[in-house]
């Protein structure tokens, strides 16, 4: 769902002046209960060489899924059959890394899932499906309105069919070119305002090397143009190339390799000011289930202690179509992950020294299940807005070759 214009919330008189430019910790950006603590960062640097471990781990006949367990320094590989002898050249160098990786045994591979995912995808009985990490079977959601243990898809696999709605996430105030990540961005289709969103990550073409910006399709059709929260606005750019699949779109706008991070919207329009800041994005990967996570939507703020819980997940969202390879991510402490008006906005983890991010994706969509939705950080809930603890976004490797783009990085 996309936003109401800013100006709906509150007169605007501020002005980029009345950001605060110093650049203190990511963890001091955001000192409530979702703050990227040092315990955090602790084991975002693990779960960045256990994925260096799952590189190594060809991914062939059998293979069903990882399972990253920061905590205990473990990458869990699923595997159906016999294990490739990738896995124990890696379960060697892990060990010697004081790293652990555990081989179980899966009843079904991904490839197996996946077929059977796509199958169910087009019979349109189901909202939602995904490959189990542990290759188990598959998950799928079914809207709760005339939800039943009956109305369960027919399937040749084990089926996990829970009840659960999803809506576009659609919509800091006054960026700048070049542009961030996480800034509020205001789109218009023959000149006609049709709702904000939020700007993702810088990215470069790789046939011309010239500077573009991501956000979410959902928040704007190819030939409609971005602007600023300026009122009438400083015009960022036009939809250039707009994917479905991967709820990606690319502006034709000179992006900077950096995200704001710290307070959001509602700070600036409530005290003229707000604790805000850039930091470098200095890479892209994929999502492994039990990857800790940020986002930083416009509308909420910057947002950590979200943990991926799901990948590989087919999503079809009513109005818009379906959206592949995307992941599903809860906020830990049971607050909120995201919300309206954050869509199209960063999700990344976060690497050390210097707090420095890479971009797993941008946001698309937030549950609305009962038992999901929760109060929200930054502009509080009304006129469309609603905030969940539980997220999705595509993942970042989808959308970069949709569009065959790479992630800007500094330097």
């Amino acid at each position: 769902m996309k936003m109401m214009r800013i100006s709906t919330l509150a007169a605007i008189t501020a002005t980029t002046a009345l950001l605060v430019t110093a650049a203190p910790s990511l963890a001091q950006g955001n000192t409530g209960p979702s703050a990227l603590t040092p315990e955090v960062k602790a084991l975002m640097a693990t779960q960045d060489r256990l994925h260096k471990i799952a590189e190594k781990v060809e991914r062939g006949n059998g293979f069903s899924g990882f399972y990253v367990d920061a905590g205990s320094g473990t990458l869990n590989v699923y595997w159906k059959g016999k294990a490739s002898a990738k896995v124990s050249s890696a379960a060697a160098v892990a060990k010697a890394q004081g790293l652990t990786v555990k081989v179980h045994d899966a009843k079904y591979s991904q490839a197996e899932l996946n077929a059977e995912a796509a199958r169910l995808v087009k019979t349109g009985s189901v909202q939602s499906v995904a490959a189990k990490y542990d290759g188990s079977g598959l998950k799928v959601k079914q809207a709760a309105t005339g939800f039943s243990a009956k109305s369960a898809p027919q399937s040749s696999v084990a089926v996990e069919v829970e009840s659960g709605e999803v809506e576009l996430a659609a919509s800091r105030l006054f960026d700048s070119a070049p542009y961030k990540g996480g800034a509020y961005i205001e789109n218009y289709f023959n000149g006609v305002f049709d709702g904000s969103c939020t700007s993702g990550f810088a990215v470069v073409s790789n046939a011309t090397g010239r500077d573009k910006l991501l956000t979410a399709a959902h928040c704007g059709e190819v030939g409609s143009y971005y602007t600023t929260g300026n009122g009438e606005g400083d015009v960022i750019g036009a939809v250039e190339t707009r994917s479905v699949a991967s709820d990606s779109e690319i502006v034709n706008a000179t992006g900077q390799a950096r995200v704001w991070i710290g307070d959001s919207i509602q700070t600036e329009l409530d005290t003229g000011r707000a604790n805000q800041y850039g930091l470098d994005v200095i890479g892209s990967s994929a999502t492994i289930a039990g990857d800790w996570l940020c986002d930083s939507g416009s509308f909420s703020g910057t947002i950590c202690e979200i943990r991926a819980t799901q990948t590989g997940l087919t999503i079809c969202l009513t109005g818009f179509g379906c959206v592949n390879n995307s992941v599903e991510a809860v906020h830990q402490g049971g607050y909120s992950a995201g919300g309206n008006g954050d869509s199209g906005g960063p999700v990344f983890s976060v690497q050390q020294p210097g707090d420095r991010l890479v971009a797993r994706g941008t946001l698309t969509a937030i549950s609305i299940a009962a038992t999901d939705l929760r109060q929200c950080s930054g502009v509080p809930a009304g006129n469309g807005r609603r905030c969940s603890q539980r997220i999705i976004y595509p993942d970042i490797v989808a959308q970069l070759a949709d569009h065959n783009v790479r992630i800007k990085t500094i330097g």
